[in-house]
């Protein structure tokens, strides 16, 4: 699943006076690219749901695709497939191997159709196998499927009807609000990024919203429940320096403002992220986590609230330096694979700190110390 991106460049976007705020669920949708997975961490991060892809046509099922459904659902979070539709296949042949990669397996919630792909046929008969595959799954799933596209793509591929809004829209937009395609007014999940970091996950994925709470969530699934563990604390706190201090949604400010922090707030440090990532360990040496487009580090997921965040190496051998930089600093040592660090400071020019769920904020960027820890 992907669509073109937008960003922001200038330092106003980390520090500012929006105040927008709105109730929004974290999930991932993932398929094969993902790579080997954890998924026990996901939810320890924040994370409520996951999108699996299963088929694409009908001639192709995801080979990580029963490996991600019960190691998801196991894991505790709330799960469905997706299949992306491919318009120069019988929708009946399509639907039929959804349904058959599906057995016996039940959506939390309704089965997602992905509409996305640019398979050089008329926007009539593209048009034509969407409806298609939609009546051919009421075959199988009382339930409506939720559409996943994209505004321009569907603007510009899909013919236009009164019809598309009795299904729910799940919305691929990476920019600051969701662009709504023809046909809705509104989108109950919005894939605002392609390439999210996610604890346990190998790779990127692709990083959602659903539009409401966690219990507007299970409504929506037709169960009832509680939230799963929540994210667990670590030892170490940051505290805003600055006037007022943007809320994000990933590490980055080209991510979605979800509000902000005035200054004097202080926050747990559950994860980091950025560019250029120094960590202090107890010995008060300094090793690169990121830097200059590599990651050598992944923090560690927390198992008790108050343990102290800690860092591994991922790398063969990793320098120690006595300060944050390459340039100014000397190296005094290696660390070597596998070895684990405990934090104690944060150094580099773009360092976002990680504090609840889906919730991100700078804490260096550019020459600027938006946070210090406390």
């Amino acid at each position: 699943m992907a669509t073109s991106t937008t960003s922001t460049s200038t330092a106003s976007a980390v520090s500012s006076t929006s105040t927008s705020t709105a109730t929004y669920t974290p999930g991932i949708d993932v398929s094969r690219y993902g790579g080997g997975s954890d998924w026990k961490p996901v939810v320890a991060a924040g994370y409520r749901f996951a999108v699996i892809r299963a088929t694409v046509g009908d001639y192709y099922t995801d080979p990580r695709f029963y490996t991600y459904w019960t190691d998801a659902k196991a894991a505790g979070l709330l799960v469905s497939a997706y299949h992306v539709v491919v318009s120069t296949k019988y929708a009946e042949n399509q639907i039929s191997r959804l349904f058959s990669v599906m057995g016996e397996r039940k959506a939390d919630f309704p089965l997602v159709l992905d509409v996305e792909r640019d398979d050089q046929v008329s926007n009539a008969a593209n048009t034509a196998c969407v409806q298609d595959c939609i009546r051919e799954m009421a075959n199988y799933d009382a339930r409506r499927p939720i559409i996943y596209t994209a505004y321009y793509y569907w603007k510009d591929h899909i013919l236009t009807s009164s019809d598309w809004a009795n299904y729910d829209l799940w919305v691929a937009s990476y920019s600051e609000k969701p662009y709504i395609p023809p046909g809705w007014s509104t989108w109950k999940f919005w894939q605002y990024s392609e390439n999210g970091k996610v604890p346990g996950i190998d790779a990127g994925v692709d990083m959602n919203w659903f539009n409401g709470s966690y219990e507007d969530l299970v409504k929506y699934t037709g169960q009832s429940g509680s939230e799963p563990t929540p994210v667990v604390k670590s030892g170490l706190t940051a505290r805003v320096l600055v006037s007022v201090l943007n809320i994000r949604s990933g590490a980055g400010i080209s991510y979605k403002n979800l509000g902000t922090m005035a200054k004097g707030a202080t926050v747990n440090v559950i994860n980091l992220g950025g560019t250029d990532v120094w960590l202090k360990s107890e010995a008060g040496t300094w090793s690169a986590a990121f830097h200059a487009g590599s990651q050598y580090m992944e923090i560690l997921s927390l198992e008790k609230a108050g343990d102290p965040l800690k860092a591994r190496v991922l790398v063969d051998q990793l320098n120690i330096r006595n300060g944050p930089s390459t340039s100014t600093a000397s190296v005094v040592g290696k660390l070597k694979k596998d070895d684990v660090i405990t934090i104690t400071g944060i150094g580099g020019q773009n360092v976002w700190v990680q504090f609840d769920l889906g919730q991100w904020a700078a804490f260096y960027y550019g020459n600027v110390k938006y946070m210090e820890l406390v």
